[in-house]
């Protein structure tokens, strides 16, 4: 028997109008394969001449490293060269100096000529850190970083429809339009034409500078890759203004309608309508791929993403399928958000849970009626935070006065007054009151805090524990300063 929930407390905008503004690792190619090799000069003794740094192929964050030592017999040196390699930011560094002495014979034999790299010229993506190849970026992980946010609606596959939030090439974005959503394209067909547009204006990222169809930039990279899981009838943008502030310090955040989780699915089948079946794993799955191949309409993203350097983050039950799929090969980092499913990877790099203190759906001490949607073994925010395991640090963070909804952009009100499912309630779109019967109208929990608020202690710890990860950042000093600069975060727990 299929159980029929339609947890509006992840739903969707209807009619609302933005109204604050805020301004192991794999090292793969990160050394080259030896090119040219010095041999020492005229000695009787075996000198140890320089071998030339090279990159070698497949891509890194660097080409070549220095040059080592090798032993090499009486002659003359030669100098060496990078080969080509992948990706690198740097030319390979000089061999290293002249050889010691030799070190069987009485003679001592000289170093050949310090080897010259050469720049890594091909494909990114190799599992290591690409900090020195970004653009700077701000220690204070709570303001927007330096580029312009890129965004791209296309198909991946049969089933998802998928936006790409991406860094800017710079200058791009001059003079063009910032992107908005009309929020009426969630709601099905049929019920699209009962919310005026007056009631539904246009809306974007809170902050802005998201700009639709740029270039991406690619004088810098690879970047990251964060996989977006939205929640249980909700919508692909319901988390803009989180993930625009990811991509504008250097991620590509991905972030599906998954068929079955999302707004239009859960109302067509509250009113008897055909809907799809839900494989949110299968899902991720076919993006990773899709992204791996990078072909098509992601042609775009080819060599400019690292998919060795993954993080998954949701909300709600997505927030629960991102705690369970920390096994994917090259994720690194989950953040789930208002989540109550345990992570059981012991190998993952860094795991943050965080939710409203006042989560009246998912529970974040204690277990409520929204863990139906999670699979059994969810229990609630900061259970699930006690009975994770990673190989570094794991933390929750709990926002005061924070409902169920705080990650999202979804508690906000347009100008009549009115919430999403009060405004699509006053229209009569189907489904809204059949849901209702069940408690949707309590079950769209935005707690007491402010919106921004409650955003700004989002976006600040998880920005710092993906370029922790990431990016390989230091950012003691951000988590040491997080309770001072926001006091809304009420409760912060970790290990180590």
């Amino acid at each position: 028997m299929r159980i029929r929930v339609l947890f509006v407390a992840c739903a969707a905008l209807v009619g609302v109008a933005c109204s604050n503004d805020p301004m192991t690792p794999s090292n793969i190619g990160a050394a080259g394969m030896p090119a040219g090799v010095g041999t020492g000069a005229a000695g009787a003794g075996l000198g140890t001449a320089a071998v030339s740094g090279s990159s070698g192929a497949g891509g890194g964050t660097t080409a070549g490293t220095a040059g080592v030592t090798a032993s090499g017999t009486a002659g003359t040196s030669t100098a060496g060269s990078g080969a080509a390699g992948g990706g690198g930011s740097r030319a390979g560094a000089g061999g290293s100096a002249p050889g010691a002495a030799g070190n069987t014979a009485s003679e001592a034999g000289t170093g050949g000529a310090a080897g010259a790299g050469v720049a890594g010229t091909g494909a990114a993506g190799s599992g290591d850190c690409a900090s020195d190849n970004l653009l700077a970026i701000p220690d204070d992980v709570g303001v927007r970083g330096p580029w312009d946010v890129g965004v791209r609606t296309l198909q991946i596959g049969t089933r998802l429809t998928t936006e790409i939030f991406y860094p800017a090439e710079p200058g791009s974005t001059a003079g063009k339009p910032e992107a908005k959503y009309d929020l009426r394209q969630w709601l099905p067909a049929e019920d699209r034409d009962k919310v005026p547009a007056d009631r539904s204006p246009l809306v974007g990222p809170l902050g802005g500078h998201l700009y639709r169809d740029v270039p991406i930039d690619a004088g810098h990279g690879p970047y990251p890759v964060i996989i977006f899981i939205h929640g249980t009838a909700s919508t692909r943008f319901a988390s803009g203004t989180l993930n625009t502030h990811w991509a504008s310090r250097g991620f590509v955040v991905v972030a599906a309608d998954y068929p079955f989780l999302g707004l239009a699915d859960k109302l067509n089948e509250a009113c008897g309508r055909p809907y799809p079946e839900q494989d949110v794993p299968g899902d991720v799955n076919a993006q990773l791929a899709a992204l791996n191949a990078a072909s098509g309409e992601l042609a775009f993203l080819k060599g400019r993403i690292d998919m060795k350097r993954l993080g998954i983050s949701g909300h709600s039950q997505g927030g629960c399928v991102s705690a369970e799929l920390t096994s994917l090969p090259g994720v690194q980092i989950s953040i789930p958000l208002s989540g109550s499913m345990p992570n059981a990877t012991a190998s993952l790099k860094s795991l943050m849970y965080i939710s409203g203190i006042s989560d009246q759906v998912i529970g974040y001490d204690s277990s409520l009626i929204g863990n139906v949607v999670c699979s059994p073994g969810a229990t609630s925010s900061k259970g699930a935070y006690t009975d994770s395991v990673a190989m570094g640090p794991k933390r929750l963070i709990g926002i005061t006065g924070g409902g169920h909804l705080v990650p999202t952009d979804l508690c906000q009100d347009n100008e009549q007054g009115r919430n999403a499912i009060e405004e699509a309630q006053f229209d009569g779109v189907c489904g809204i009151d059949n849901a209702v019967f069940i408690g949707l109208p309590a079950l769209f929990d935005c707690g007491t805090i402010e919106l921004k608020a409650g955003l700004d202690a989002v976006i600040y710890p998880s920005t710092a524990a993906l370029e922790e990860a990431l990016h390989c950042k230091d950012r003691k000093q951000a988590f040491d300063d997080m309770r001072t600069k926001l006091p809304q975060i009420g409760e912060f727990e970790h290990t180590p």
